[in-house]
């Protein structure tokens, strides 16, 4: 039971982007220290003078988190009494760069659209902002800007996609360990085509992490991103499902 319970908690801090603090020792620093969110302001008052390292660019162009970026979602969240519908629109409010680094922020708006959820309701989605950090390759997440620490962070995708016989630990903690198991590992599927609602045929990829007690799968489309996620407990009445329904570029 404790570990269902603990299971449960970490999975639903994840997808729900409640951004969980993992009790570890602290982290070394990144050899880069980041700068605070002011400098990197003053550095990039005009952005169009920013020429992006090449790896960086590759990653953009897959996913295109770049300034004015906006994604509408249809989000179901339910539970063994009810179902809950929400809108969700993220936009990215804003870009910077430096040291090598490219970075994101991403306001997240949820309205609710049908039914009335109590207080207590587990997955619901939670409005507000968050970030991202591309590395070279690696992209991260962060709920808060002043605590971006690579070595502690989770890295939520690795683009281009590892080939399908590979994986990689989101979680920081797993990744520090000699053997981190089989649970909490990330692929990604061969690539295949879909066309999106809004028009068009993509080249798209199954996204999958394995955990103990459920599973949470997605599916990203190169030049769009994330289209469809959920996350399923196993014998357990309750999770989220969440569609795109529109897309804004930059």
């Amino acid at each position: 039971m404790r570990k269902l319970l603990f299971a449960i908690l970490t999975i639903t801090s994840l997808f729900l982007n409640s951004y969980n603090r993992y009790p570890t020792q602290s982290p070394p620093e990144p050899e880069t220290p980041l700068p605070s969110e002011a400098r990197i302001k003053t550095a990039l008052s005009d952005s169009q003078n920013w020429n992006p390292d090449p790896i960086v660019e590759e990653v953009l162009q897959i996913f295109p988190l770049w300034q004015g970026s906006s994604w509408t979602y249809h989000y179901l969240g339910y539970d063994r009494s009810m179902e809950v519908v929400w809108q969700v629109v993220e936009t990215v409010i804003d870009t910077y760069s430096q040291g090598g680094y490219y970075i994101t922020k991403i306001e997240r708006t949820v309205d609710l659209i049908e039914g009335q959820p109590p207080h207590d309701f587990l997955v619901r989605p939670k409005p507000g902002t968050f970030w991202y950090l591309i590395d070279g390759h690696n992209i991260y997440r962060f709920g808060d800007f002043f605590h971006m620490d690579l070595a502690g962070a989770w890295l939520d995708l690795v683009i281009p996609f590892p080939q399908f016989s590979h994986a990689w630990y989101p979680n920081p903690d797993q990744r520090s360990w000699r053997e981190p198991g089989i649970y909490g590992f990330r692929t990604a599927s061969h690539p295949f085509q879909k066309v999106l609602p809004m028009g068009g045929s993509y080249t798209c990829y199954n996204v999958a992490t394995r955990f103990m007690d459920g599973t949470a799968e997605g599916t990203f489309c190169e030049t769009i991103g994330y289209v469809y996620q959920e996350f399923n407990y196993y014998n357990r009445a309750f999770g989220y499902r969440s569609e795109l329904i529109d897309y804004s570029p930059h």
